[in-house]
């Protein structure tokens, strides 16, 4: 993920264009998030399936934004030997669900509103309160009642994207990845997690260890505690996305214990 610039101003939360859809997606994401199984190493996180009922996952599917709502996210960072942008954003959280056409937009009012919903925040949060813990230097009684501030955003990578593993940074907190491809044909397509390895391997140039591959499959998503430090540290990556690979759909979601705003930095060399 970007570095990114702190403001004192966020949009406020985006409302709901069909409030049954929304807590259709809300309830039944809480569900699954409680039904997922919890994995330690090599950091705490979970990888879910059916995250959505599966009418609503055909309705995302159908309505993707078409490319001209994305903006580049970092042209200067990732681009690719034709100079073209590898990696477009959507910050539907930051007042640019108006970016997608009218025909498509509500599907992602809807989303986003619920994505930034309470009960969703506190049914992942409590999944991963011990590493979320340590983020925050609290007990992890504590964790459900510190404030947050969710981003959302929709993600398309495109041939030759690729990013080192990097454990994000604050003010993140968790950072959870939904996955939307139309079939199963992208499968390695998912995020890699990954350990440090002994100085001598780092001393050669193959500092990390690439310890699992979420499987890229539709309606599927998985979320980790942010961490940097002795204890914990969230390493993450994607290696390079193939010419045969196709477009890499997924939408973003991170908990912030501080307000950020991301849209503003678009196209800019300090992202």
């Amino acid at each position: 993920m970007s570095a990114t610039v702190e403001t004192a101003v966020r949009p406020s939360p985006v409302a709901a264009a069909n409030p049954a859809r929304r807590d259709k997606i809300v309830a039944h994401l809480v569900r699954r998030v409680a039904d997922a199984e919890v994995v330690d190493a090599p950091f705490q996180h979970m990888y879910l399936t059916e995250v959505f009922p599966a009418d609503v996952y055909a309705q995302v599917i159908a309505n993707l934004p078409e490319r001209s709502a994305y903006r580049p996210l970092n042209i200067k960072r990732w681009h690719n030997a034709r100079g073209e942008s590898t990696r477009d954003q959507l910050f539907l959280s930051e007042g640019e669900v108006d970016r997608i056409d009218a025909a498509k937009r509500e599907v992602w009012a809807d989303m986003t509103s619920a994505m930034e919903s309470e009960d969703v925040q506190r049914a992942v949060f409590d999944r991963l309160r011990h590493d979320v813990a340590i983020r925050l230097g609290c007990a992890q009684a504590d964790v459900l009642s510190r404030p947050m501030y969710p981003s959302v955003s929709l993600v398309r990578d495109f041939e030759d994207y690729k990013i080192k593993p990097h454990p994000d940074g604050h003010p993140r907190t968790i950072t959870m990845q939904f996955y939307f491809p139309h079939d199963e044909s992208q499968v390695d397509l998912g995020t890699s997690l990954y350990k440090k390895r002994p100085l001598p391997y780092r001393l050669i140039g193959r500092p990390f260890e690439e310890v699992k591959r979420f499987p890229f499959l539709p309606n599927s998503a998985y979320a980790f505690a942010v961490n940097d430090c002795d204890e914990r540290q969230s390493y993450h990556g994607r290696e390079t996305i193939g010419a045969s690979s196709g477009v890499r759909d997924s939408m973003l979601v991170m908990w912030l214990s501080s307000p950020m705003a991301f849209a503003a930095r678009h196209n800019s060399d300090k992202m």
